[in-house]
């Protein structure tokens, strides 16, 4: 799969008349009282992306931005069958689920040395490089587990076009090492076609959120 059918599919126009409001918000589960995923999930609150827009020129290009990326997952999942794939944007000393395909899971991570050492999703943030466990059942490092069924992880950073990352995307899924022979696909093309898309996209020029420049992990790592 070449780079240029990627971007195809960011890039293809949006239909005007679709009504897609659905995408600006999602159910994440009832967490855990320490705020954890739990194993056994039932619906918890409602997460809404609109907290983050400040005028109705950002929402249309939320709504844009939502249903680009909403489309780029579903694709991906069809392209490799991968169970679940998501894509967060970082907002300051968190990380937020845009999109995703897959089961229902925690909206939001929080970007701290403490959660370094149990949260693949913050290790590849602040360590600025892709993670990959083939075999989660046999992994000694730190991981998040959110879904007992969860064998295999590959999870990548999203570089902006200063060097920054501004967020990442998960993928996970419930065969052992199934990421073997996709991590070129995946963690290479796709991260790529990601960045390209974000690196111009309104929603991203036109908002201060992403402005990560005094960033205090930036200048440790």
């Amino acid at each position: 799969m070449r780079l240029f059918d990627i971007l195809g599919v960011l890039y293809e126009p949006i239909n005007t008349l679709d009504n897609h409001d659905h995408l600006l918000s999602y159910v994440e589960p009832q967490l855990n009282d320490d705020g954890t995923c739990p194993i056994y999930k039932v619906p918890g609150n409602t997460y809404d992306l609109l907290q983050y827009v400040d005028s109705e020129e950002q929402k249309k290009n939320l709504l844009d931005l939502l249903a680009r990326l909403n489309r780029l997952v579903r694709w991906i999942h069809l392209k490799t069958d991968v169970l679940w794939f998501g894509i967060y944007l970082r907002h300051g000393d968190k990380l937020v689920k845009y999109v995703y395909n897959g089961e229902m899971s925690k909206a939001e991570f929080e970007i701290s040395e403490e959660n370094l050492k149990k949260s693949i999703n913050t290790r590849v943030i602040m360590e600025k490089q892709q993670h990959y466990i083939p075999d989660v059942d046999n992994h000694d490092g730190p991981y998040y587990r959110c879904d007992a069924k969860v064998k295999s992880e590959l999870c990548c950073p999203i570089f902006g076009p200063s060097g920054d990352v501004i967020g990442i995307f998960d993928s996970e899924d419930h065969r052992k090492h199934f990421f073997d022979d996709k991590i070129d696909f995946i963690s290479n093309k796709v991260k790529r076609a990601i960045e390209i898309f974000l690196e111009d996209h309104p929603y991203i020029t036109n908002s201060k959120e992403f402005d990560i420049a005094e960033d205090k992990y930036a200048q440790k790592i």
